[in-house]
């Protein structure tokens, strides 16, 4: 029995702590401003007319009007006076009402005071016939409360505090132990990143270069693009740069007589390459001063014979590649 008693008087005290909070729970006080010409009404309301700073106030703006009426609506991208204008939206029409146009807008404010004013709001109305007239809402009044508690009393609040001194007469060998492991650490990690063991550096052979420029020449069809002039200065600007890696004939800054009598007395220069490259090397110089166009076969031909050039003198085992022996010389280059 005192255990039923006991739970029926938690019950009843919960109830009555329930039905006092309720009582404080202030209920919402909506608030409606209209103003009504030639027709048309503009009402301005809200739901609630008295908020708390920083909560969101929903105002509904309205326009009943008649038919063949079109309306012009405030842009309310803008601040509205102490509130900022947080959303705007059209609200689908209202079937019993199919005249009406509304928009919605959602207001934030951080001003406290019993009348903060939502300004007037402006639209325009333009009838069938084009005549406009411009409706003006009056101002809503909000009552906005402030989230502190009791009033403002700056003496309840500490004052700054003085500046305070701190000797560091006690701490200079901390400091100095401190700048020296820095100084270690910064020379340490400096002599780590810009004196590490790089990889090792390839050196790509001279065929291998000459056949990677070959394919690349080959692949931008310059011949195709009318680029003929072009194609035989690229091309022989490889094979030059071949014999010169190659053999050690500095062919670059030699003009096609001096090339061909420097190969004639170089004893890796077989007879039928020494031949080949005169065919090649005087079919070049008449594409380059004589003004000669050959098609884009010929052209290709004139690849594939620098290609078979570079393939067929590959150095052996027992031979290597040798460095320019000649100086350049003033005259045209290839």
């Amino acid at each position: 029995m005192k255990l039923n008693h006991a739970a029926i008087l938690i019950a009843l005290s919960s109830a009555l702590v329930m039905c006092h909070k309720s009582s404080d729970v202030k209920a919402p006080k909506p608030l409606s401003v209209e103003t009504t010409e030639a027709g048309v009404t503009l009402r301005v309301s809200t739901a609630n007319s008295e908020i708390r700073v920083g909560d969101p106030l929903r105002v509904l703006v309205e326009v009943d009007r008649g038919v063949d009426t079109s309306v012009t609506m405030p842009n309310f991208s803008k601040n509205v006076g102490n509130f900022e204008v947080r959303a705007s939206a059209p609200l689908a029409k209202n079937p019993a009402f199919p005249e009406r146009v509304a928009e919605q807008l959602t207001l934030i404010t951080f001003e406290s005071g019993e009348k903060i004013q939502v300004p007037p709001f402006e639209v325009v109305v333009r009838d069938g016939a084009g005549k406009e007239i411009t409706l003006k809402s009056p101002p809503l009044d909000i009552a906005v409360q402030s989230r502190l508690e009791g009033q403002f009393n700056p003496a309840v609040f500490r004052d700054i505090k003085d500046a305070v001194d701190v000797p560091l007469e006690t701490q200079w060998a901390w400091i100095i132990g401190v700048c020296v492991l820095i100084a270690v650490l910064s020379i340490g990690a400096y002599r780590w990143w810009f004196h590490k063991p790089s990889g090792p550096v390839y050196i790509e052979a001279p065929h291998e270069r000459a056949l990677r420029e070959l394919d690349e020449l080959a692949a931008r069809q310059l011949p195709n693009k009318g680029l003929v002039l072009d194609f035989y200065v690229l091309l022989s600007d490889t094979v030059r740069h071949y014999v010169e890696g190659r053999f050690g004939i500095c062919a670059p800054e030699q003009t096609t007589k001096e090339f061909l009598a420097a190969a004639r007395h170089h004893p890796q220069i077989i007879d039928d390459h020494q031949r080949l490259l005169a065919s090649f090397l005087r079919a070049a110089d008449m594409v380059k001063y004589a003004a000669q166009r050959p098609g884009p076969n010929e052209c290709d031909r004139g690849l594939e014979a620098a290609r078979g050039f570079v393939l067929e003198s590959l150095p052996t085992d027992n031979s290597a590649t040798h460095a320019p022996t000649s100086e350049a010389t003033s005259e045209a280059r290839l």
